[in-house]
């Protein structure tokens, strides 16, 4: 059996010792409609603010915080032409996985101006926490008399499919008993969908359903699956890479499911796993595909989802939690059938965390701790960080500091600069984008002082990704992040 150091074996009996007991607080506050957030590299927080319930949004700006949650600015203002009534606004974002090489962050948006309505990815460089040169990757004309609901989405980048950008898109608010208004389940829309396009914004030609690179013409090339009535958000397991969304009901049922390439989800027929409203009909479509699970009445909105994937909170390794905006809860959801984490096993409520308001996004952190965003219709949204109770993941604990990694990104070595303010134990590991650990670099105990190490790229087999340096001590620990081209 291998045996633990000391820094690991006290951090072990911390984890078990308090699996069950969390500690839950406040990072960012005063957040006015905000609705989702991503996290650079050196640990920067971007946010995008809705910007209100009017036709012509007031604040719909994305903010950048450091990483001890201090504002730093506005690092870019859509107010003048971003139109957020009702569900719509600056609504998703996602920083680029080679940030720190290419500074690319991506929007989501409703954009507005005299009068010509559209669905927006704009592509800024960030430049000293500001976005420069925006580039309209994405641009759908919408309807200007369409209702606000259902118009709106998100947007990710998908860890195994480099390249390549996700998004979704409501229905448009589909009437039921209008089967001409079902864009949901019909190839020429791309209304009730999530689509896959490529970072410049064109079409992948092996897309599910490309015909001729024309999304508008025909058959609407950059579907990935469809029959989605609002998909609030979505998630890719960074074991496995599958697909994990949230959706959101009509009267009956919400659900959450896996996404598979081309396939479809029933609505406007299907609700949850049932025929549409129904409690007790199952749905039946052929080849329809159904949800993980779902929630009945009263529908609790579902929002955030994350594929949890760390030893911090080993209890929920492998599994989702989803978040909603109804009620502010987090709901752990166990999946089964691994390696592929396709199949129900069972759902609890794992946290009540508002009680006004709900939640909006939901990430796993850097440090194994989950961070959830109270936002939506709020002027007072937060970003909580929940952590096993003792467990110290202070972002610079005292007696502690990692100055620098250089360079980074690194393609055969990088040196580490460090720095101790009093004797003591002290670990350095290596650990890969799930939070396991590749290897133990150190242990041992060391003097007061400032110390280089260097890390050899090949002798720990490091492929081209991202990774995290953690150095351990008794008081904290200290992560940077380390790219490897």
């Amino acid at each position: 059996m291998k045996k633990l150091s000391a820094v690991q074996f006290f951090v072990a009996l911390a984890i078990s010792a308090f699996a069950q007991t969390y500690t839950q607080t406040t990072l960012i506050s005063s957040l006015s409609n905000p609705v989702a957030f991503d996290v650079a590299p050196d640990g920067r927080y971007f946010i995008t603010q809705k910007g209100g319930v009017s036709n012509m949004a007031v604040d719909a700006q994305i903010k950048v915080f450091n990483p001890n949650g201090t504002y730093i600015g506005v690092f870019y203002d859509l107010s003048d032409s971003c139109n957020s009534d009702f569900e719509r606004g600056l609504l998703g974002i996602t920083v680029h996985p080679d940030f720190a090489t290419n500074q690319y962050v991506f929007a989501y948006y409703n954009h507005r101006y005299n009068g010509d309505e559209r669905i927006r990815i704009v592509r800024f460089t960030e430049v000293n926490n500001v976005g420069t040169n925006p580039t309209i990757i994405f641009d759908l004309d919408v309807a200007d008399n369409i209702a606000g609901n259902h118009v709106g989405g998100n947007v990710h980048l998908r860890p195994g499919d480099p390249g390549k950008i996700y998004l979704t898109i409501g229905d448009l608010a589909y009437q039921q008993g209008n089967p001409t208004l079902n864009y949901a389940n019909k190839l020429t829309s791309p209304y009730g969908k999530i689509l896959r396009i490529n970072e410049d914004g064109t079409c992948p030609t092996d897309n599910p359903f490309y015909e001729d690179g024309l999304p508008l013409n025909d058959t609407c090339d950059w579907i990935w699956s469809y029959g989605h009535r609002n998909s609030f958000d979505f998630c890719f397991s960074p074991v496995t890479d599958s697909m994990y969304c949230t959706e959101n009901g009509w009267n009956a049922w919400d659900e959450v499911n896996m996404i598979h390439k081309g396939a479809f989800y029933g609505w406007a027929n299907c609700e949850g796993f049932y025929a549409n409203s129904s409690t007790s009909t199952l749905c039946n479509l052929p080849n329809d595909i159904l949800p993980i699970e779902d929630w009945g009445t009263p529908l609790p909105a579902v929002t955030g989802v994350l594929f949890y994937s760390s030893q911090v909170m080993p209890e929920f390794d492998n599994h989702l939690l989803v978040a909603d905006n109804d009620y502010g809860r987090v709901y752990d959801i166990t999946l089964g059938n691994a390696p592929a984490y396709d199949q129900f096993v069972s759902r609890t409520q794992w946290m009540d965390m508002t009680t006004t308001g709900g939640l909006t996004t939901i990430k796993q952190g850097t440090d194994g701790c989950v961070y959830a965003l109270k936002g939506g219709y709020t002027s007072n949204g937060q970003l909580y960080r929940i952590c096993p109770q003792g467990l110290n993941v202070e972002e610079q604990p005292s007696g502690i500091s990692m100055l620098s990694t250089y360079p980074n990104p690194a393609n055969t070595s990088t040196t580490v600069q460090w720095s101790l303010t009093q004797e003591t134990a002290v670990t350095m590991q290596i650990l890969d984008i799930t939070g396991r650990v590749v290897g133990t670099v150190f242990s041992k105990t060391e003097e007061a002082g400032s110390y280089t190490t260097a890390i050899d790229v090949q002798q720990w087999n490091l492929s081209p990704g991202q990774y995290f340096i953690q150095l351990h001590t008794t008081t904290g620990v200290q992560t940077t992040k380390l790219l490897v081209h």
